[in-house]
């Protein structure tokens, strides 16, 4: 039985990647998980459908003159031959652990550029071409494995890829996309049967809480 995605990104957030007004990364996100979620495909179709008519009701003003012009140009251009559409290339999995894991499509040609895979412990993060604004990478969790509890210094954006996580919120699986700020304090960790594969993207490093994990906190250039 397939999983029930329970997890979205709030409607504000659909609107915004319909309109473009996202940063690129963040759409990275939202797009991903639209990949994997047939019920926000079906709400971002609804939401670009009513932007394109809104846009079609508001008046354009173009002078007879300039339109002429462009249509002269136009018509003037050499008729050339029709390309042949090329054969899109087979999308490759991602391998970390001696496990493949396939993408969803908004990722795919991100995710052949990412870095080297670094390791702590059973965790292990691979950064991805990014902007300015925010650290995007592949986080590999194995199994049975708990990521210290932590705080946000900024926007955590996770979205689990394949496998399963568990905090103290809840259990988030192929496709649930969650969304802590520096109010959010959780411990996420793996089961014992099953690990996981998210996309990360973060606005600020994260912050370790308790005991000696505390003293990770400096190595946050390692994974930030």
């Amino acid at each position: 039985m397939a999983h029930a995605i329970k997890y979205h990104p709030g409607m504000s957030l659909l609107e915004q990647y319909a309109e473009g007004t996202l940063t690129a990364d963040v759409a990275l996100a939202v797009a991903a998980h639209i990949d994997l979620c047939p019920h926000c495909q079906r709400l971002s179709h609804d939401i670009t459908v009513d932007l394109a008519a809104q846009l079609e009701k508001q008046p354009v003003k173009t002078g007879t003159d300039d339109w002429s012009d462009m249509l002269a140009a136009i018509t003037a251009q050499p008729q050339q031959a029709k390309p042949r559409p090329a054969m899109p290339a087979a999308p490759q999995p991602i391998v970390v652990n001696q496990r493949e894991f396939l993408l969803p499509r908004a990722l795919q040609r991100l995710a052949a550029n990412h870095g080297k895979w670094l390791h702590l412990g059973g965790i292990a993060t691979a950064k991805l071409p990014a902007g300015a604004e925010h650290h995007v990478s592949l986080l590999y969790i194995s199994k049975d494995t708990e990521v210290p509890q932590h705080t946000h210094l900024g926007l955590e954006m996770t979205l689990v890829l394949a496998g399963k996580i568990v905090d103290e919120n809840g259990e988030y699986c192929a496709g649930d996309l969650l969304i802590n700020s520096p109010d959010d304090t959780h411990t996420p960790r793996t089961l014992a049967d099953e690990d996981c594969l998210c996309l990360s993207v973060l606005s600020a490093p994260l912050q370790f809480k308790k005991g000696l994990t505390r003293l990770l906190n400096p190595l946050q250039q390692f994974f930030y």
